[in-house]
Formats: structure tokens, C-alpha cells, sequence
């Protein structure tokens, strides 16, 4: 190999009597990387290459430090990390977080042909790693470009997506522009990426009289139409389609065709009452899934650092009998309890069995076919910004369209 061949530069493999082109990433003592056309890797055996050439060399790209205005509405693009705001790195083929607008927009230049564009890198973590104080601070940021934009799209991870759209969906009152997250399931170096169709039609969301927090993801396997979901009605439901997301005990509230058009169902419009931002989330609520064996000890260590739990038990929403007096105890002190179902279609009915009557009689709230981690962020908030009272009082009303008014199944 040449030694003027360095990372990103355009090569040509001759590999057991077969040619190769793409980007050159590294060579060590027993493989050559390179980075095909279609955004795989390619590792070679040094000892059967037969010869590399330069096709060309690789040019530092320049990003461009004017703003994007672009067409149409405003929308502003606030980016958390995740595989949607990353783009390939042709120094070393790898995928690489944006960390600057610039590289954001670079990632996904035609944004600027449906809207005009401001962007901001906010966070720029794995989605895993969200803390209560991200969300606070996503919040904090998404109310303050809504008093200069006409709609607000969040950029994140997939993983605790359903986490964040929920807590931004209690800390957020009656918002005056659409509040919308996107996400993508493959990184922009793939031919199957889902992050530029997601991206695009979160922005034309973005552009309408949305008003609740929700969130836009491919609706199938195919590239034909996205579902736009409710911030605290959908969960991840396979870890590596496209199609992950979907709306549970309820439909989607819209969809985006790919020519970028719009079919909405049911819905919340923009209205007239104030928008408020809420900027606390009690640290001392815990999410606890019930299994088999779970000790009376970690129960109990559990519900101590707590002051709400939420609890998401089997069926109509049980837990083991054993536990009722503890409960009871628990609930004595002035602590709040809901309960939650692990099976995500249906609801909790505590009054069908005698485990249940024991639970409800032990002051356990059934929170109807709230998901768990909806029930998780909305007993944060509103022991964050409430009294014990209200807060219990609030836990099992429908607030942002959380409970179902009526299920089909």
C-alpha cells in the first residue's frame, strides 16, 4: 500500500482476484478497513490483498457558518444525540454525533427546502444515559424557541424515546406550536436508514396545528408513510425495525404520506389557554416491574428511597399477597402507590379478584391503561410541582390524553 493512502481517501482493493472500492478507514498488522458504497465496513486480510490504489484523495469538508433560512413555516431543531444527528465522518468512515448546527444541517440538507431552519445542539448523549434534569432542560429549552418559532422538533434516541416525550408532555401545558420528536432506528451511512424520512416529516409535523407533544416514526417496514403517535400513548416495541414504534390501547393520531402530507385523526388542536412550564420532577419515584420471586426485602429497600412508586404487576394489575401488609404500611405514611399492567393492551381492574380488593383496600391507585413509564414520569411531576394530596388526587385523571376515555378492545 502506498504511503500517500490515508483515512477517507477513495481506494480500489484487488482481493483474491476481486475488486473493491470504497472509503480507506485503517490497516493494522492482519486487516484493511474499508467503508463500501452501500455504508458497510469491509475488513480484508492483509496477507490475500493483492493490491491497493488511490482513486482519489479525501477533501476536508467545510461547513458552512451561515444560517439555513430555507422555505416555509419556522421550525426549530433542538438536538439530544441518538443515531438521528449523527452523519458519516469521511476522515474515518465511522458515524459521528453532530455536535454543532452546522453539522446537523450538513447531516440533513433538505430540511431547508420545506421550512426555514434554525437548529441548536442541546445534549449530546446516548439516550440510556437521560437523566430527570435532561428532561427539565429540554423542556426549559423547547418553551423558550416556541415563543420564537412556529413549531419545535426534538431529535433523540430510541431506547427511553417514550420516557421523554412523556415527561415533556406533563412539564409543557397547552403549547402554542407543535412539540415534536423524531428518532431513527439506523444510522445515516445505511441504505435502509430511516433518519431522513423521519427527520422530514417530523419537520412538516412540526409546521401544523398540532397541539400536544408527539412523536413521528416510520409506520412499516417501508419507506410509504410515517405514524405520528401521542407523546404518552406509544412504546418501542421491537429493537431494530424501523416500524418499532407503535400507539398501545389506542391509534396513531396521524400520518405523513411520503410526499409529505398529512392525514390526521384524532387529535389535540393549538388552543386558547395559557401555556405553562413546569420545571420540577421529584427525584424520589421509582417504577417497579413485579416478578415471580421478588423478595419482601428489595421490595421494601424499594419503597423506603421512595416517596411514589409505580408498580407494574401482572394481568389486571397484581402483586404477590404477601406484600399487602407492607403496601399498607407504605401507603399509611402519607406515600403513593399505582398500579400499572406489565401486558400494555387492556387495563387494570383491582376490583376482579381478591388479590386486587386486597390492594385496593391496602390504598394501591389503578391507573387504568396508563403505561408504566407514563404512570413513572407523571407521578414525578406531579410530585414535583404539587402537594402529596393533589398529587395523589391528580395521579389517575387524564391530564394529557394518558388514560383512554374509551378502548375498543
Amino acid at each position: 500500500m502506498s504511503d500517500t493512502i490515508e483515512s477517507g481517501d477513495k481506494v480500489e482493493v484487488q482481493w483474491k482476484g476481486t475488486k473493491f472500492s470504497g472509503m480507506f478507514i485503517s490497516k493494522d498488522e492482519k486487516v484493511t478497513v474499508i467503508k463500501l458504497q452501500n455504508g458497510y465496513n469491509l475488513s480484508l486480510e492483509n496477507s490475500s490483498i493483492g493490491s491497493i490504489s488511490l482513486l482519489s484523495k479525501f477533501v476536508q469538508r467545510k461547513f458552512s457558518e451561515e444560517k439555513v433560512t430555507g422555505e416555509g413555516k419556522r421550525v426549530f431543531v433542538l438536538g439530544t444525540g441518538g443515531t438521528i444527528a449523527s452523519y458519516v465522518d469521511y476522515e474515518t468512515g465511522a458515524v459521528k454525533p453532530a455536535e454543532t448546527p452546522q453539522e446537523m444541517l450538513h447531516a440533513q440538507p433538505d430540511l431547508a427546502k420545506i421550512a426555514s431552519i434554525g437548529t441548536e445542539i442541546i445534549l449530546n448523549i446516548l439516550s440510556e444515559d437521560m437523566q430527570k434534569a435532561d428532561w427539565i432542560n429540554i423542556a426549559k429549552k423547547v418553551y423558550e424557541r416556541i415563543s420564537e418559532r412556529d413549531g419545535v422538533v426534538i431529535t433523540h434516541g430510541t431506547d427511553v424515546l417514550s420516557f421523554t416525550s412523556s415527561a415533556l408532555s406533563f412539564l409543557i401545558e397547552n403549547p402554542k406550536a407543535p412539540i415534536v420528536f423524531t428518532a431513527s432506528q439506523r444510522s445515516p451511512d445505511r441504505p435502509s436508514s430511516d433518519a431522513f424520512f423521519n427527520l422530514k416529516g417530523a419537520v412538516r409535523v412540526a409546521q401544523s396545528d398540532v397541539g400536544q407533544v408527539c412523536v413521528v416514526m416510520h409506520s412499516s417496514t417501508s419507506d410509504d408513510a410515517l405514524d405520528i403517535h401521542s407523546g404518552v400513548r406509544l412504546r418501542k416495541m421491537h429493537s431494530s425495525r424501523r416500524d418499532a414504534f407503535k400507539s398501545i390501547n389506542s391509534e396513531p393520531i396521524g400520518r405523513v404520506d411520503r410526499d409529505l402530507r398529512i392525514q390526521w385523526r384524532k387529535y389535540e388542536k393549538i388552543n386558547e389557554k395559557p401555556m405553562k412550564l413546569y420545571d420540577k420532577l421529584s427525584e424520589k419515584v421509582g417504577l417497579l416491574y413485579f416478578y415471580p420471586g421478588l423478595s419482601e426485602e428489595l421490595f421494601e429497600k424499594f419503597a423506603q428511597v421512595n416517596d411514589g412508586l409505580i408498580l407494574a404487576g401482572t394481568g389486571l394489575g397484581h402483586i404477590t399477597n404477601r406484600f399487602a401488609s407492607r403496601v399498607k404500611e407504605y401507603t399509611s405514611q402519607g406515600k403513593i402507590i399505582g398500579m400499572t399492567t406489565q401486558c400494555l393492551y387492556g387495563a387494570v381492574d383491582l376490583e376482579v379478584y381478591t388479590t386486587g380488593r386486597n390492594l385496593l383496600e391496602a390504598g394501591v391507585i389503578p391507573l387504568h391503561d396508563m403505561l408504566p413509564e407514563v404512570a413513572y414520569t407523571k407521578l414525578s411531576f406531579l410530585l414535583g410541582n404539587f402537594d402529596v394530596d393533589t398529587a395523589r388526587n391528580l395521579l389517575d385523571k387524564n391530564l394529557r390524553g394518558e388514560i383512554s376515555e374509551r378502548r375498543t378492545e
